[in-house]
């Protein structure tokens, strides 16, 4: 699985790229979220931060390689529930859509080591009901 994930990195860009180019941006992001359940006495924290290269853009499509730091934590329960750990992947996005693959690297407290590598789709957007009908 590792394997296709590299060839796939690295065949997106040789196929994409085909002559030298400036990057066409460093995009990153951020998401979290901190939750206090009162019923369980339980303190919760997820979320990540990601930083990426945009190699390139055709027809509005974007090819983007990044790196991320995940985290989950719970206060309750953690041993099973608390994980951490870098990722590395490659995604195509145009708009609100991206599609992609990468591999996260998991520690966590119940053991020492847990490697994914998978495959993803997801979408963001957000509006402003006030500003959609002036």
């Amino acid at each position: 699985m590792k394997r296709w994930l590299g060839c796939l990195v690295v065949g997106s860009v040789l196929v994409w790229t085909g002559s030298a180019h400036a990057i066409e941006g460093l995009t990153g992001s951020t998401w979290g979220t901190v939750i206090h359940n009162f019923n369980e006495d339980r303190f919760q924290s997820l979320g990540n931060v990601t930083q990426g290269i945009d190699w390139i853009e055709k027809g509005g499509y974007r090819l983007n390689t990044y790196g991320a730091l995940r985290w989950r934590f719970q206060s309750n329960e953690g041993f099973y529930f608390n994980a951490w750990g870098p990722a590395l992947g490659a995604s195509i996005k145009k708009g609100p859509v991206r599609f992609g693959a990468e591999y996260y690297w998991e520690w966590s407290e119940s053991k020492d080591h847990n490697g994914r590598a998978l495959i993803f789709g997801d979408w963001y957007y957000d509006w402003d009901l006030l500003k959609l009908f002036h």
